[in-house]
């Protein structure tokens, strides 16, 4: 048990200034930033009174960086992180375990006064019992309570008995001191607990109800009791901890100027731009690997009546060379409703180490909506430039623009550098959304709606794999598509026009891609020319039960701004180049999986717009006795694409990288003998190779396939999901790959699905043919497995060889389910021992499928990957 870290006091007032705080009430005013780290007892009154409160709740990591922090405003930050990371329904509009947890703190100070003692904490932990027995039998067992309750096992006891260190002098009892030092008198010495147990039956009241109930007194502690507690990740309190508006101890620090402009609205909000003037001077250019550049890391926080309104972090890169003058500019933006904020900015320079921290109130103005400036695709013109609609003035207090020069405003020079940046805003509020189809593999004939915000998108024309389809004039803008017979990945685009048939916006989606789909959009730029400044506008789909970590904008292929938070729009200055640019919005989620947008600027009037296709390779190497080579470099690799070289442009080793790995296994009747063998087999597999950071899936299948268990890290589940299989029905094996590769398709980076099966089809609506050409649109590896199935079985084990051969998978034939797990090592150890090879593909357009070879310049080695794909 954690030992009182403040000196007994009654719980009254505490709790009272802990409501007022979770209320949003201020507290008491605190000492300025600059400080250091206040110890517990330093720390305003209402701020201790809610740590007492949270005492039993708190990690120590969680205490350790609350102790460290020096403002209130991020006092009363982290108090609703830490609130929000117990809440066990996010989804919710409420936080249930913050409700019960204040009423729970109630009654324990009600009835005890105090939150000191065994009696008050198990009352926290657990809630208010059943029912108190007060002094049950006192002839014998002296001043104690028994508290009952009951849950999922049924009834059970806490036992309190005199004798604690708290201040009501009880102590939690447990079993295994024996009954005996229960007893306070007794007729004759007892020797053993069973004695006891017939001397408390003879001599109390209803003594037998009294022994079952000491027969169920749980043998507990109370370090056991806080095991019921929720213990968020460490990670949101480390990330607080990264991410924070306040200077390190001892650091050093360099003067800035700060200003805001108001030049625009987003939908019901205004939009504000936060302009950091950095004296180049001042701060140091990083080398590294490549050309100097300045880096900087922006954190923020806006305050709207005391509370968090919004935080947000930027990473900025900027290459030397590209400076002009002697300030840097760096920009923030963020969408706020007209009003008065508080606004806290800290910008680190990474090269030298240093900081420097603005803090001031503004108001935010209402501003009138831009008119569309729309962008003819075909000959890259803009129909508008420069800025449209007039802007109120900004009503800034006290020096609430300004960092050393209050009241100052950006210079002219720089303001204009963002004239075309700001001729886009407002273009977001014209927007195109495909509505999803059903989540479920689409075939034959399926509707889908396109659905238009903005009253200027008169008509929306869709495309299914790059053709014209059908144009609507009027809502709703929907469309019958027909997807053929059989299963393909296919993408759908629609967009929207106004009367006069000027391009507003436009939406893309895959089809049959599964329930994953992960996907960055650039909604801004859209093609045309620019000449000194743009903004990046990005939208990302995150899939289910997984979380964004950030999203990279890049110029060409320098990085210029990271966003960690919504929205993710950027105004980016460009290079003084007159050469074709592009901009690429690169998405990551937590597990390190990525996926990109681009779109090019500045084409010539006689180029056409092009897409170009960035190939992904997951490559293995194996010498001539099959062993696996990790080591190699980048030179001993030469990559062909219809007899073409392709210019590697991206090459690591990806031992580290997440894995989402499916097993696929066959329970049909003929499975019956080997389905336990295979099932223990597979979850070794599973723990051996899923880390925290993978992902993985159970399918089985018999007449038809059922997902058993969703993508998962925990064993646990995994383990559940392969207990007390069945074996019964025919084998449905193309249904049930095509269903697999369907559930694996949208999901980026390595895909492995391991194949279990002991014989041929035998009830599949999809033939041989259909589910081969769908594994290769989808690109996931199949490994597949033949168990048991006879030398003269050639058709069977060609079409399992053939199936994994085209799509970089590996394909193995054992005789029992013992043999499996040698093959699990085998899979585990060449998804650990891979390449990725990326290539821009030289091929532009078309449909047909590209043939893929990968060489290498060592004699005696042979990459195994895919053997082509489908743009």
């Amino acid at each position: 048990m954690r030992a009182r870290r403040f000196p007994p006091r009654r719980w009254t007032a505490a709790l009272a200034l802990g409501l007022a705080l979770a209320a949003g009430a201020a507290p008491p005013a605190a000492g300025g930033d600059g400080e250091q780290p206040a110890a517990a007892a330093e720390v305003p009154e209402a701020f201790r009174a809610w740590l007492e409160m949270v005492e039993l709740l708190m990690t120590d990591e969680e205490r350790e960086v609350f102790l460290a922090l020096k403002s209130d405003h991020r006092r009363k930050i982290f108090i609703d992180r830490f609130w929000q990371v117990r809440d066990p329904f996010p989804e919710t509009g409420a936080n249930e375990f913050h409700a019960t947890w204040i009423e729970r703190v109630a009654q324990a100070n009600e009835r005890f006064g105090t939150l000191e003692g065994e009696r008050p904490r198990a009352l926290l932990v657990l809630g208010p019992p059943r029912t108190v027995s007060t002094a049950p039998c006192s002839r014998m067992l002296g001043f104690s309570e028994l508290w009952q309750y009951q849950d999922e096992r049924g009834h059970f006891y806490l036992l309190f008995v005199r004798g604690g260190v708290a201040p009501d002098g009880y102590r939690l009892w447990s079993p295994v001191e024996g009954l005996r030092t229960l007893v306070q008198w007794s007729a004759r010495p007892m020797a053993s607990d069973s004695e006891v147990l017939a001397e408390l039956i003879e001599n109390c009241v209803d003594g037998r109800t009294l022994v079952d109930a000491l027969s169920r007194v749980l043998d507990l502690q109370l370090s056991g009791l806080f095991a019921k507690l929720p213990r968020p990740s460490s990670e949101w309190v480390r990330n607080f901890a990264a991410r924070s508006t306040e200077l390190p101890d001892g650091s050093e620090t360099f003067e800035a100027e700060v200003s805001l402009r108001f030049p625009g609205r987003h939908q019901s909000r205004t939009v504000v731009q936060g302009l950091v003037s950095v004296p180049s001077a001042a701060v140091a250019a990083e080398t590294g690997s490549g050309a100097p550049a300045f880096r900087f890391v922006v954190d923020g926080e806006v305050l709207r009546e005391e509370r968090l309104f919004d935080d947000f972090r930027y990473r900025f890169e900027m290459p030397a060379a590209a400076v002009e003058g002697d300030r840097i500019p760096i920009v923030v933006q963020r969408f706020l409703r007209p009003g008065s904020y508080h606004l806290t900015l800290r910008v680190q320079d990474v090269g030298s180490g240093r900081y420097f921290r603005h803090e001031s109130d503004f108001d935010v103005p209402s501003v009138a909506r831009r008119a569309p400036a729309p962008r003819r695709v075909a000959d890259g013109g803009p129909e508008a430039a420069g800025e449209a609609g007039e802007l109120p003035a900004a009503a800034p207090r006290g020096d609430a623009i300004a960092g050393p020069a209050a009241g100052a405003a950006p210079p002219a020079a720089t303001r204009g550098i963002w004239a075309e940046a700001d001729s886009s805003l407002g273009k977001a509020d014209y927007r195109l959304k495909i509505l999803p189809p059903p989540d479920r593999l689409l075939t034959g004939r399926v509707r889908v709606q396109a659905v238009a915000s903005g009253e200027a998108v008169a008509k929306v024309g869709f495309r299914l794999n790059g053709r014209p389809i059908m144009t609507k004039a009027r809502p709703p803008f929907s469309v019958e598509l027909d997807l053929g017979p059989a299963p393909r990945v296919h993408a759908l685009e629609a967009v929207g026009f106004d009367s006069r048939g000027r391009e507003l916006a436009r939406d893309r989606i895959p089809l049959n891609t599964g329930p994953h789909r992960f996907a960055v959009r650039l909604l801004e730029p859209r093609p045309g020319r620019y000449r000194e400044s743009l903004r990046a506008f990005a939208e990302v789909d995150v899939p289910s039960g997984q979380r964004l970590d950030r999203v990279e904008i890049y110029v060409n292929e320098t990085r210029v701004a990271t966003l960690y938070q919504p929205p993710f729009s950027q105004p980016i200055r460009l290079p003084p180049t007159e050469d074709v640019t592009y901009v690429r919005a690169l998405a990551f989620l937590d597990d390190g999986n990525s996926t990109e947008d681009l779109v090019f600027v500045n084409m010539p009037e006689n180029m056409d717009e092009i897409e170009v296709d960035f190939v992904e390779l997951y490559t293995s190497v194996v010498d001539k006795a099959g062993r696996l080579v990790p080591d190699l470099e980048r030179g001993q690799f030469r990559v062909f694409e219809d007899g073409a070289e392709q210019r590697i442009r991206r090459f690591e080793r990806v031992r580290d990288r997440p894995i989402h790995a499916g097993v696929l296994l066959d329970t049909s009747t003929s499975m019956a003998e080997e389905l336990r063998q295979a099932e223990q087999a597979a979850l070794r597999f599973f723990q051996r190779v899923i880390q925290p950071r993978d992902r993985a899936a159970v399918i089985v299948f018999a007449d038809q396939p059922q997902l058993k268990v969703p993508l998962t890290n925990s064993h646990e589940v995994l383990a559940g999901g392969l207990a007390g299989l069945a074996a019964e029905g025919e084998t449905a094996l193309y249904d049930s790959v095509v269903f697999g590769l369907y559930y694996f398709a949208g999901i980026r980076g390595k895909r492995a699905l391991v194949l279990i099966s002991d014989g041929e089809d035998s009830g599949s609506r999809h033939s041989y043919r259909e589910m081969l050409d769908f594994a290769r649109h989808t690109g996931v590896a199949v490994y597949t497995i033949g168990m048991n199935l006879e030398v003269r079985d050639t058709e069977v084990r060609g079409m399992l060889m053939r199936l994994a051969r085209e799509t970089g998978g590996a394909s193995y034939f054992i005789e029992r389910a013992t043999q499996l797990e040698r093959i699990y090592e085998q899979i585990e150890e060449e998804l650990r021992s891979q390449y990725l090879i990326g290539y821009q593909s030289s091929q532009l357009g078309g449909e047909d499928f590209r043939e893929v070879e990968v060489q290498l310049a060592m004699p005696g080695l042979r990459a195994k990957t895919i053997p082509g794909y489908y743009p």
